[in-house]
């Protein structure tokens, strides 16, 4: 619980938390915070320190350290949250674990309970079932299955800190070596972590909940997101295409009117 979270604030009204995914940046969530810090304090933590820990970090600790995080900064204040993939993870996890802290979700192209089985490319099944050491990993990236692995994974996250899509591929180094532990500590926290337990924590509760995702991301598929926007109970889903699995940066204005139109239609139902 001592792993620091530093975060990016603009604008003036309620508190919107904005959560990017794992390995991820803030920089994701730019183009959004624009339109966004015209009606709330909105809120962009930093979580590189908690997925690039050298002291690996179960996903129920890092829920726990985002509680810690919102109870510090904004005492005696509820926040609304909104997450992409494995920020939107969290998000869930939130809402069913200190729904105190909350007011109202967001979920973009979430990554759902035990995900491993259910991600649409065998590549990605592939690496993050195997139980190797973050050495290993970099010597099996290094090799023509390990970079043809990279230009999938490409396809789905186009991290710009690569060179953009297609060139993860390229990587040497001390660059491959943080993908390469990057890789590592998302697998470990995978296996690690009880979702069975969650499953039945979602299943038993109930939040208030909007719902956006892809129906062409390459990371789930559309049965995949519907069955668990089911499993939440989702108040409304939105439905995308082409906008891909980074749909904060290729679709900024959808997702924050989205956002805004959701957390402002609840807030008008309430009143």
């Amino acid at each position: 619980m001592s792993h620091k979270v530093t975060f990016r604030e603009r604008g003036q009204g309620p508190v919107l938390i904005l959560l990017h995914g794992f390995g991820g940046s803030v920089h994701h969530w730019s183009a959004c915070v624009e339109e966004l810090a015209k009606y709330y304090r909105v809120v962009v933590p930093n979580l590189s320190h908690l997925f690039m820990s050298t002291d690996r970090i179960f996903f129920t600790v890092q829920v726990e350290t985002l509680a810690q995080f919102i109870r510090h900064n904004f005492p005696g204040e509820k926040v609304s949250i909104a997450g992409l993939s494995f920020g939107a993870a969290l998000s869930w996890a939130l809402s069913r674990q200190h729904p105190d802290l909350l007011e109202k979700m967001v979920l973009i192209n979430p990554l759902v309970p035990d995900p491993v089985p259910l991600f649409r490319l065998p590549e990605l099944r592939y690496f993050f079932v195997m139980p190797l050491q973050s050495r290993s990993i970099y010597v099996l990236l290094s090799t023509p299955i390990g970079k043809a692995f990279l230009r999938r994974a490409a396809l789905i996250f186009r991290d710009e800190r690569s060179g953009g899509m297609g060139r993860l591929e390229l990587l040497k180094g001390r660059r491959l070596l943080f993908i390469s532990h990057l890789i590592y500590n998302f697998s470990w926290m995978l296996r690690k972590e009880d979702w069975q337990w969650w499953k039945s924590k979602i299943e038993n509760t109930s939040f208030p909940c909007l719902m956006i995702f892809d129906r062409e991301d390459l990371l789930f598929s559309k049965e995949t997101y519907l069955n668990f926007a089911a499993l939440l109970r989702a108040e409304k889903i939105v439905e995308l295409t082409g906008a891909g699995h980074l749909a904060i940066k290729s679709r900024p204005e959808t997702i924050a009117q989205a956002i805004h139109q959701f957390l402002q239609n609840s807030k008008e139902s309430a009143a």
